[in-house]
């Protein structure tokens, strides 16, 4: 596909998850990935590849219960377009985040004068010059002094929260703006709620992870479920948002990037993979979960509860922004974040009429459906001259995205929409 393109010239190194049989989860079938990866080679087929972007389709060396190469059609595609990476690991309904960082450390020897690695989704439409044209952009912030040389880019969003036993983001959203306002306000009313049930004496006993079904799992949510109920604002919780309370880490809320599509300078994607402590101690963590536990238990079956996401956590973009602020506290960075402002270049949904795809996208997600009207429509309106964004940076505090008093996260610098 990019036989062409030196890998000295790459510029952005670019990863597209992708899988190479059914996923344990249900949620994606060997057929629908190939379908998928075709169209994406589409999309990528209409751009100008002179922009040095090196596309490449990340999938597991290993699937299955038990640990089985993929099928032989794999591989004839894999050497057909030249355009796929098997990376060590065992598809796992709980390594969805491991894989990025085994993708930046392939990248870091593929292509070793890239500046930028990037992470997609499979079922998005990229327009990989404007991706290339905005990266660009912003490498001048960073030579001018305006942006550190650590930098994560994507639509940049928060959690108010990060459970520190079930090793999940906040499922609570905190909306689409690079600002943190109303995912403080979310971490306020869930520790609100957690006083109302700590200070209750008729507790029954906590179990470590909340299931469905009878035994203490099922008596003491419905306890928790009641006493919450007593309360306006705690009422409505999910299960699992009542199973964070009293586990969540002191620390404020903090950033991430939106996962459909995000990049980090090669600097800070360094530090994810040299460091020896952040991501391989989450692995150990994850892995003493229940639900884990509960996986190798039953041979490999996901759990029940588990089955209606693609993976554990299902918000494994926010597991990866959880740890570029681990990474940061550890090092003492300043780390930049640069948003890709929601529905003008970074488009989490197809929309035909505001905020509709344009010259001034970049990306479109939500396109499970390799005959959806999106990657045309897509095509027809994003693929010009990229009509670039004019940021403003600072820090985080200065441009109020970081508000919480004596936060790190107001320490760092932000770049915006001027």
């Amino acid at each position: 596909m990019q036989d062409d393109i030196n890998a000295d010239q790459v510029f952005v190194a670019l990863g597209v998850l992708s899988s190479a049989d059914s996923f344990e989860t249900g949620r994606a079938s060997a057929s629908r990935s190939r379908l998928i990866r075709n169209r994406v080679r589409w999309a990528a087929s209409l751009t100008n590849y002179q922009q040095h972007v090196a596309l490449r389709f990340v999938l597991a060396q290993r699937n299955g219960r038990r640990s089985l190469p993929p099928p032989p059609p794999v591989f004839t595609e894999a050497s057909k377009y030249s355009d796929m990476v098997f990376v060590n690991m065992t598809e796992r309904f709980y390594l969805c985040a491991w894989k990025k960082i085994l993708w930046f450390q392939y990248a870091r020897t593929a292509f070793p004068l890239a500046g930028w690695f990037a992470i997609a989704d499979p079922d998005t439409f990229i327009s990989l010059s404007h991706l290339s044209d905005d990266l660009r952009s912003v490498t001048a912030l960073i030579a001018q002094g305006k942006a550190t040389n650590h930098v994560l880019w994507g639509l940049i969003m928060w959690k108010a929260y990060y459970n520190q036993v079930s090793e999940e983001p906040a499922h609570e959203f905190s909306g689409w703006l690079p600002k943190d306002k109303r995912a403080v306000h979310m971490r306020r009313r869930l520790e609100h709620c957690r006083d109302l049930l700590l200070n209750r004496t008729d507790a029954p006993p906590r179990p470590e992870w909340l299931m469905p079904g009878i035994g203490p799992d099922a008596g003491y949510d419905a306890w928790a479920k009641e006493v919450l109920s007593t309360k306006h604002e705690c009422r409505g919780f999910e299960r699992a948002s009542r199973r964070a309370l009293a586990r969540m880490l002191p620390e404020p809320p903090y950033p991430f990037a939106n996962g459909p599509l995000f990049a980090v300078t090669r600097p800070l994607g360094e530090l994810l993979i040299s460091d020896t402590a952040v991501v391989p101690a989450w692995r150990q963590r994850i892995e003493a979960t229940a639900p884990v536990r509960l996986y190798f238990i039953k041979g490999g079956v996901v759990p029940h509860t588990l089955r209606g996401s693609s993976c554990y956590p299902a918000s494994f973009d926010a597991t990866f922004g959880r740890w570029v602020t681990e990474i940061a506290s550890a090092h003492a960075l300043h780390v930049t974040l640069v948003n890709t402002p929601f529905m003008i270049q970074h488009h989490p949904w197809l929309s035909f009429h505001h905020g509709a795809f344009s010259n001034a996208s970049i990306v479109l997600h939500e396109l499970k459906d390799p005959t959806s009207p999106g990657w045309q429509f897509a095509a027809s309106r994003g693929i010009g001259n990229f009509v670039p964004l004019v940021r403003t940076c600072g820090s985080c505090q200065e441009l109020g995205w970081s508000s919480v008093q004596g936060s790190m996260h107001g320490q760092w610098k932000c770049c915006g929409q001027a």
